[in-house]
């Protein structure tokens, strides 16, 4: 079923480009089914003459975006730059390659690094942005002669703003190889190569990389298999009358609909085992933490990401990107659309806050 659209929506989808094609797609309307584009419409958007493809309705359907229904094509004419020209860094090849999805394909390429930052924002991989993240710790009393270990450190950018927030020093693991050199370039660029490091880990196999005074991680403990492993080593990170928090996809009950569910675990770039909230909760207090806070953050999440692929439109209106990064950018809102299908629906996202006592 079509959802009703306002005369005011309705002219703005007559005539779509790319970036319309983008909202439509994610807002669940059918352009398909709308009227043909008059022939004074026509000849003003004669500079792409190319068809459009039908898209199907989202919203409520129990299927995800198929990629014949993707809205990020862009004209021709836009395509050139040194990643659509072929103009590969080797390095940056290379750390692509060292970690790949189920599929074979990179987790992360140079170009999906530069979609995520289209969708998240510059140096975010994610949908809760710096300010936020900072703004999620300030009760630790973060100072100049406090340490933190991000263990999801992404592009460096919740890192970079602990560090010039707080004044305080960050050191960043994360689990891409390439995101970690791109996020360690970053910080050189910005002459916080000291104060806001990030070098790769494997958090499968996670040493201990010494005391700090608040440990955080945003989405790596459903990933693992053995978490059990992770949560000690992280916990031996953890200085006495320091802090931990956690921001984890946990699981909720029965999910609202199995296709739903397992159209997600699909879409993951890697597999995913989430535990129960009342799993993580007793296995963070099994490891002498006092569990302070376990708090439901689904809705909040849901409508970060909303928010800010309703703003993807305004951001990529100054120029279109090269294709690779289309294409990437087409991947990472396909992924985080069969997220959002699952959240609230089986799955939750919680923030476990924890405290280690003298």
């Amino acid at each position: 079923m079509v959802p009703q659209i306002s005369p005011h929506d309705l002219e703005r989808w007559r005539n779509p480009d790319w970036r319309i094609r983008l909202a439509a797609w994610w807002e669940g309307y059918d352009l398909a089914r709308l009227p043909r584009v008059s022939d004074r419409a026509a000849l003003r958007n004669s500079a792409d003459r190319r068809p459009l493809r039908p898209l199907e309705a989202i919203g409520t359907a129990s299927t995800s975006p198929s990629p014949a229904a993707s809205p990020l094509t862009a004209p021709s004419s836009a395509v050139p730059s040194d990643a659509a020209a072929g103009t590969i860094d080797p390095e940056l090849d290379r750390l692509s390659l060292m970690q790949l999805d189920r599929h074979g394909e990179p987790v992360w390429s140079p170009s999906r690094s530069e979609g995520a930052q289209l969708l998240w924002g510059r140096d975010m991989t994610g949908p809760e942005e710096a300010a936020w993240m900072v703004d999620s710790v300030r009760s630790f009393g973060l100072n100049p002669a406090k340490s933190v270990l991000d263990l999801s450190a992404g592009l460096g950018g919740t890192a970079r703003a602990l560090a010039e927030t707080c004044d305080t020093w960050v050191t960043g693991l994360e689990p891409s190889p390439l995101l970690a050199k791109l996020a360690m370039d970053r910080s050189k660029a910005l002459g916080l190569s000291r104060k806001a490091p990030v070098a790769h880990y494997d958090p499968e196999h996670f040493n201990q990389a010494g005391s700090f005074d608040l440990v955080m991680a945003d989405r790596i403990v459903h990933r693992l298999r053995d978490k059990e492993l992770f949560l000690d080593r992280a916990g031996d990170c953890v200085k006495p009358k320091g802090g931990m928090v956690l921001f984890d996809y946990v699981i909720d009950g029965a999910p609202g609909s199995w296709d739903a569910w397992n159209g997600w675990r699909e879409e993951e770039p890697m597999e995913v085992y989430p535990w129960t909230a009342t799993r993580m909760a007793d296995e963070l207090t099994q490891r002498n933490l006092d569990l302070r806070i376990s708090e439901d953050l689904t809705q909040l999440h849901r409508r970060h990401i909303i928010d800010r692929v309703r703003k993807l439109a305004d951001t990529l209106t100054a120029s279109v990107p090269p294709a690779p990064v289309l294409a990437s950018l087409k991947r990472e809102l396909a992924l985080w659309w069969a997220r959002l299908r699952v959240l609230g629906n089986g799955l939750r996202f919680v923030r476990y806050v924890a405290m280690k006592p003298a």
